[in-house]
């Protein structure tokens, strides 16, 4: 059509102004770009957090769990269960310590003599009275890294502890009487102190006696060469008459009687062991593999009835090693993941 010549023609739009408008609040094309870029960004930031994460536990996870480990150990050391070294051949050869062999490391459970007091046949550890010339144990390095794994090294048993700690059989126990030898060269107990009546113990366990001759008449004067005569001697209350399996190179009671005479008159003090100074009851021998075995009480005491709570104790160490078994198969579990 045609216009006035007063008019002017009003522009036309483009095909683009044209078009219909766009819903408010959209963003023109280039903007959705960008918009979409940026919701991509926070979507993968927040995909890559538990990664981050992950990465940063898996760092800490070992340290962590070393402190764990070590927190552990410190109390079932210091309450339940502590493991010792054995650095010597006094209780050969129920334990280990013979030299050029690997000292055996056993467990001791402390719990036990909360609930009751030793038993005759148990297998003890202990402090060693101040009287008794026992050499003392390692001492620490002042260097501190040294130090640090001397002190680890007693916490898990594999260093020989800086205390004066012993392990011996307990063979009386406060009220009973205690002697050798019988007419075979056998230790003798009393229930009912020195007057007897007396019964002779059979002790399988030993591993070399010490020297002893027969009496040439009862009651004589015993031989030059008898170290192992003694007695009778009364354990006082609340102590114990204590001897190494290895009689022959045990610097136990027997060898701590301090009379000077012979046996004949021993020092009931000096010779025996506060139960206060026992530590626990050695229950299992944790190394080396070859010889793990739970340390029961002999019969010759099972069949006395003085056994008291026996093999009991070894379930707890035993449940112990099965939680250590058990941290290290999460832990191995955590890797695979």
């Amino acid at each position: 059509m045609g216009y006035d010549a007063d008019e002017t023609p009003e522009p036309q739009r483009s095909t683009v102004a044209g078009s219909a408008p766009e819903p408010a609040g959209n963003p023109p094309a280039g903007g959705a770009v960008v918009g979409a870029g940026g919701r991509d960004g926070v979507a993968a930031g927040a995909a890559s957090s538990p990664d981050s994460r992950r990465r940063r536990w898996s760092k800490l996870e070992l340290p962590v769990l070393l402190v764990v480990a070590i927190a552990i150990a410190i109390v079932l050391k210091t309450f339940v269960v502590q493991p010792f070294y054995i650095p010597s051949q006094s209780m050969e050869q129920t334990l280990h310590g013979c030299p050029g062999c690997t000292g055996d490391r056993i467990l001791v459970f402390k719990p036990v003599f909360r609930i009751r007091d030793p038993h005759p046949g148990d297998v003890v550890v202990f402090r060693a009275p101040h009287d008794w010339d026992e050499l003392a144990g390692v001492q620490l390095s002042t260097n501190p890294v040294v130090h640090g794994v001397q002190w680890f090294g007693q916490l898990v048993g594999v260093v020989p502890p800086s205390e004066r700690d012993l392990v011996k059989r307990v063979i009386a126990t406060g009220g009973q009487a205690v002697r050798c030898c019988d007419e075979n060269g056998n230790l003798q107990i009393s229930d009912h102190g020195a007057q007897g009546p007396w019964r002779s113990l059979n002790e399988p366990y030993i591993y070399q006696n010490s020297s002893w001759s027969r009496p040439k008449t009862p009651g004589g004067v015993k031989a030059a060469d008898d170290t192992r005569s003694f007695g009778p001697v009364t354990v006082p209350a609340g102590r114990l008459w204590v001897m190494g399996d290895h009689r022959d190179d045990s610097a136990d009671s027997r060898y701590h009687c301090g009379d000077g005479s012979g046996g004949q008159s021993c020092d009931p003090i000096s010779s025996t062991v506060p139960n206060s100074d026992v530590i626990g009851k050695a229950v299992v021998i944790a190394w080396p593999p070859s010889r793990w075995r739970t340390l029961g009480t002999p019969k010759t005491f099972t069949s006395l009835g003085l056994t008291g709570i026996g093999a009991l104790p070894a379930e707890p160490a035993a449940a112990a090693l099965v939680g250590v078994g058990a941290l290290g198969g999460w832990r191995r579990r955590r890797r695979r993941r």
